[in-house]
């Protein structure tokens, strides 16, 4: 352990103060500027296993490291897809990247309500939901790290799942 001991991390705090400014930076890295609020929800969701961390020394910068390696995923699976719909540039319809306020206050909403449903969860279906979607580990690997069996991992994830879904109704 380092000599400076860090405030416990509070990924809700990091989340609260630069929802819109990363929601800003990613609309104007990514091809598609509609994936902004999937990117960060998925950033959300891997920053959750740093909670409480005291070994986290900047919060902010490692908030933007964790979505720009999400953005860097997604641009990778969209380049297979998107390969067939090329469109010369004078062709595109031009459009504000900015989000209707209201949908950047009901992503807001939907994230503080994902947030408090994934740190809800019992201890151990938090740690496979984590593990299964922060470090994409396969069910199995789950299983061996957890010392509990596949069925128990699948039995893990849906529960998280239908929590997440719960508190987001569903959207």
């Amino acid at each position: 352990m380092s000599a400076h001991t860090h405030a416990a991390l509070s990924v809700e705090d990091v989340i609260r103060s630069h929802h819109s400014s990363l929601i800003r930076f990613l609309r104007k890295r990514l091809r598609t500027p509609d994936d902004a609020s999937d990117v960060a929800q998925e950033t959300y969701i891997r920053m959750m296993q740093y909670n409480g961390s005291r070994e986290v020394q900047s919060p902010s910068s490692m908030l933007y490291r964790i979505a720009i390696n999400v953005a860097n995923d997604l641009g990778r699976s969209e380049q297979v897809r998107r390969v067939s719909d090329q469109m010369p540039i004078d062709e595109m319809e031009l459009v504000s990247d900015q989000p209707p306020p209201e949908r950047v206050v009901s992503s807001m909403q939907d994230l503080s309500l994902l947030y408090d449903a994934i740190a809800h969860l019992p201890p151990k279906c938090q740690q496979v939901f984590l593990l299964s979607r922060v470090r994409e580990m396969t069910y199995p690997e789950i299983a061996r790290h957890c010392g509990i069996s596949v069925k128990m991992v699948e039995k893990h994830i849906g529960r998280a799942l239908s929590a997440c879904l719960k508190k987001v109704g569903g959207a």
